[in-house]
């Protein structure tokens, strides 16, 4: 099947002063997508976009949140280019920031030598906005199938096979023992001070698995650091940010609307950031160790027994 071809047009090269307007505009874009964070509709937007935009750094998912918030899946031209698609005539390119990368060379003494050589490294000098396109922008070869999405918000019924296995060992591999069990009420807790997670053990596989990827949220997120009775409300939506995200990334279907947005969790902008940024950084260190994580039949039958 011939593929189509597309011949790109040779645009204007912006004047110093133009670019400085484009990139003010870009930075008031920016601002008010972190002010928007501050809303529980803002928060909720930013964990539901979070499956298809792992590739990108939180001020970059806002930017893309900012121009088109219905965005699926974003990459630059040239990553369309090659699977067969190609901006559609008409569509607008959406802006994000990139960093520009110099070169230099630097003297340093060989620990085995002792003798002075020269190395090349890199440094960030400055960011630029550059182009890329969601894949409503574009036209071409079809994408493969996307997971459809589950139509329900009662998380009930199995989770994806070896999910929990998985999600247990790493609660295991920071230090903690996993125990299924009465939890007072509540779907699950973490004692710090013993290192110890419990999963009750009367809500269905689909239930359990988010609760202990909430539970894994409140150990990696450092939550033993922080006075908990004080920030419950922003330890609470972190964690549960989190495991929305990794359970939706894993194949678990949450719709995120689970995530608790306690008012008033927040008391400004740099706080909400930074939780945000925390949010973020951990369910994609979580996902990355789910993916490398491998199973002998002897942890998987010593996990579901735990």
């Amino acid at each position: 099947m011939a593929t189509a071809t597309r011949k790109r047009t040779t645009k204007r090269r912006l004047s110093p002063e133009e670019r400085e307007q484009r990139i003010g505009e870009a930075k008031q874009k920016l601002d008010q997508a972190v002010e928007n964070l501050m809303t529980a509709e803002g928060w909720q937007q930013l964990i539901q976009s979070r499956k298809w935009l792992t590739k990108y750094s939180l001020n970059n998912v806002l930017m893309i949140m900012m121009q088109l918030p219905e965005a699926t899946d974003v990459r630059p031209y040239s990553a369309w280019q090659e699977v067969g698609r190609y901006a559609a005539k008409g569509s607008k390119a959406l802006k994000i920031w990139a960093p520009m990368i110099r070169k230099s060379e630097i003297k340093v003494v060989s620990p085995h030598t002792q003798e002075e050589e020269t190395k090349t490294g890199t440094s960030v000098y400055g960011f630029r906005l550059v182009p890329v396109f969601d894949v409503s922008q574009t036209e071409g070869e079809p994408l493969p199938a996307s997971v459809p999405e589950v139509d329900t918000q009662l998380l009930t019924g199995d989770a994806p096979a070896e999910l929990w296995d998985r999600v247990a060992l790493l609660v295991k591999e920071e230090g903690y023992t996993l125990e299924r069990g009465d939890c007072g009420g509540a779907n699950g807790w973490t004692q710090f001070h013993t290192k110890t997670v419990r999963v009750r053990e009367d809500v269905e596989p689909a239930q359990a698995v988010k609760t202990l990827i909430h539970e894994l949220a409140h150990i990696l997120c450092g939550h033993d650091k922080r006075d908990y009775q004080r920030e419950r409300g922003a330890c609470e939506v972190e964690a549960e940010s989190v495991a929305c995200i990794v359970a939706d990334i894993a194949g678990l279907d949450t719709g995120a609307y689970s995530v608790p947005y306690v008012a008033n969790w927040a008391p400004d902008v740099e706080t909400v950031k930074a939780a945000a940024t925390r949010v973020l950084k951990v369910a994609d260190a979580i996902v990355r160790r789910l993916d490398d994580t491998s199973l002998t039949t002897d942890q998987s039958t010593a996990v579901l027994v735990a």
